[in-house]
């Protein structure tokens, strides 16, 4: 069982532009972490960074002793997917799980959960943007992973399909005792999902806080944003 998440000192330039800046924390089993900050700020090449999806310049990133590209017990969920034009949801469930799919009671479950089945014979690329997130999603819970990486996983779903994944995702974290690490803009969400915050700003870590701390101070993460951006202490 995976115990912890180390970042150590990540630095990630492209050429002369500096993304992230020295960055280092630790995440342990079970936590559920939300990296914010604004668009720029580094958040989404950090994750791919831990993830194993970019190199880091310099600097480290160890799952326990092994490596990013090493640990395989790692689930994502990215708005967006590249697809092989007529790629199916059947054809890429058939790879990963077999052709008797249909069959396994845990795999027909999370498709009922995330109500895929309608979409699975339509080509990938021409789902909605929350037909998409749905199916990224069944994607990124159905090995069971130790580590769950969520992308604005509530974008582009209404209103019941928010309540729904949120709730999913909260009861799942809590009995499987998993690290779920999400990207995300709104600060309801994080709220509700998180124990923890980490907000960038121009790649560096400019708090790392636990929710309630930051809920305490300020009356909500939402406040603590509108605080920031108006370029006030926080």
């Amino acid at each position: 069982m995976l115990k912890t998440i180390k970042v150590n000192n990540v630095i990630k330039k492209f050429k002369t532009n500096v993304v992230l800046n020295n960055v280092s924390f630790e995440i342990h089993q079970g936590e559920s972490v939300a990296f914010l900050g604004s668009n720029g700020s580094g958040k989404t090449t950090l994750v791919e960074i831990i993830a194993g999806l970019q190199n880091p310049t310099s600097g480290t990133v160890f799952f326990d002793e092994k490596t990013p590209e090493k640990f395989t017990n790692l689930g994502i969920q990215f708005q967006e997917g590249m697809w092989p034009k007529g790629t199916t949801g059947n054809d890429i469930i058939k790879f990963y799980f077999g052709k008797n799919y249909s069959e396994s009671e845990k795999i027909q479950k999370i498709i009922d959960i995330f109500e895929i089945q309608s979409i699975l014979k339509a080509d990938l690329n021409n789902l909605s943007g929350g037909q998409k997130q749905r199916f990224n999603a069944f994607l990124a819970v159905s090995n069971e992973p130790e580590v769950i990486i969520l992308d604005e996983l509530i974008t582009s779903l209404d209103l019941k399909m928010q309540i729904k994944l949120i709730d999913y995702f909260k009861e799942y974290q809590k009995e499987n005792k998993t690290t779920l690490l999400i990207i995300s803009h709104m600060p309801e969400e994080v709220e509700i999902m998180c124990k923890r915050i980490i907000l960038l700003e121009q790649g560096n870590v400019i708090l790392d806080a636990n929710v309630s701390d930051v809920v305490k101070k300020h009356g909500s993460i939402r406040k603590m944003i509108v605080k920031h951006c108006a370029g006030k202490k926080i």
